[in-house]
């Protein structure tokens, strides 16, 4: 039995390897493709800051942009405080810790995101960041796309390394990213940026968050029923739904419709089980674009003939309209999902679903 499953993961790994899907950089146009984490993804620094592009505007029609962002603890703010009055951005903590803020209407709330927390960011909502932890990795989702063309005009350089190291072993810096310069953040409201430079983010952090009474990690966290809210959720805290067919699936939509607005798109991580022995899997045909990136144990992916292995940061893109199917080599896997249109893999799976209080799924087959 033992050698069998080691036989089956070396043939899954294989067969990803050599995949054609997988690309250094994502392609022009709409297409399935896969990338690997730590992959050249059109890789820039700005200051301290690696920056990748996954997906661009590019490949998803215009849809959504996904990006991750690697770089030691900073001094200082990883960008000066601005608003999009187009972009609604979305933090995602895959890796050591940040500090986000943000402020609108009269209510500014900072949090400490680490590993699997998410804080999202409508437009016209003022907010900065900063990065912690002397390995952080950021993931964010922007809609629309194409919110990447802001950072390769910001570029210092571009960045390879051949080992794929996140990023340029180096020490804390007191200028460490993107906008970090007051001239240079004024100048680009051409990219959607909006300068916001008489904000001094709140420092009173209490267990994590500002204000102290949010419960940040020790209370659940509901979303806002709008598409203009400010809002934070913590890993696990969030609303769950428990999806029951061919296996186990754990829904947590950090955006949906309600949130997204005209943005018309959603997010949020999908867990699953193994394949129980004897399971036919359908394929799944999705209206349009949808991407998948991998958060622990491996995903495996099948799509145009190719069988996919995903492991920890590496991204799959389903353009819509392509015949797909997913299951899990491994006991428990988790998937950061970004899906555009309304009628998403999410939203299907939890019309169907039934509510669930806990983020592991039950003990036994249903």
């Amino acid at each position: 039995m033992l050698s069998n499953i080691l036989l089956a993961a070396t043939a899954a790994t294989t067969a990803s390897a050599l995949s054609p899907l997988f690309l250094d950089t994502p392609p022009s146009y709409s297409q399935p493709y896969a990338i690997k984490r730590f992959a050249p993804a059109k890789a820039v620094a700005v200051g301290q800051q690696i920056y990748r592009f996954p997906v661009t505007g590019a490949a998803s029609d215009g849809k959504f942009s996904l990006l991750s962002t690697s770089a030691p603890s900073s001094n200082d703010l990883g960008v000066l405080p601005h608003q999009h009055y187009l972009h609604f951005e979305n933090f995602f903590c895959l890796e050591g810790r940040f500090q986000l803020w943000t402020s609108k209407n009269d209510s500014e709330n900072g949090r400490l995101l680490t590993a699997g927390d998410y804080g999202a960011v409508p437009p016209n909502t003022t907010h900065t960041f900063q990065l912690l932890d002397p390995f952080t990795e950021m993931v964010g989702a922007i809609g629309p796309g194409g919110f990447e063309d802001l950072f390769f005009f910001l570029v210092n350089s571009n960045y390879t390394a051949a080992t794929r190291t996140p990023y340029v072993p180096s020490n804390a810096s007191s200028a460490a990213g993107s906008g970090s310069s007051s001239a240079i953040i004024t100048s680009l409201q051409s990219y959607d940026v909006w300068a916001q430079l008489s904000y001094f983010p709140r420092r009173d952090f209490v267990n994590g968050s500002a204000p102290s009474t949010s419960g940040w990690h020790s209370s659940p966290n509901s979303l806002p029923q709008n598409d203009h809210t400010p809002y934070f959720v913590a890993k696990d805290y969030g609303p769950k739904y428990l999806h029951t067919s061919a296996f186990y699936q754990i829904v947590q939509p950090l955006v949906t419709p309600a949130q997204a607005g005209a943005k018309n798109f959603t997010q949020g991580t999908i867990t699953i089980s193994s394949l129980p022995s004897n399971t036919t899997l359908d394929s799944t045909i999705l209206p349009d674009h949808t991407a998948f990136e991998v958060l622990s144990g491996e995903l495996i992916v099948e799509m145009e003939g190719e069988t996919l292995a995903l492991v920890i940061g590496d991204v799959v893109f389903i353009p819509g309209g392509t015949a797909f199917k997913y299951y899990s080599s491994a006991a428990f896997t988790k998937f950061l999902y970004v899906a555009a249109g309304r009628d998403t893999l999410d939203q299907r799976l939890i019309a169907e679903a039934k509510g669930w209080g806990y983020p592991v799924f039950p003990t036994a087959w249903p």
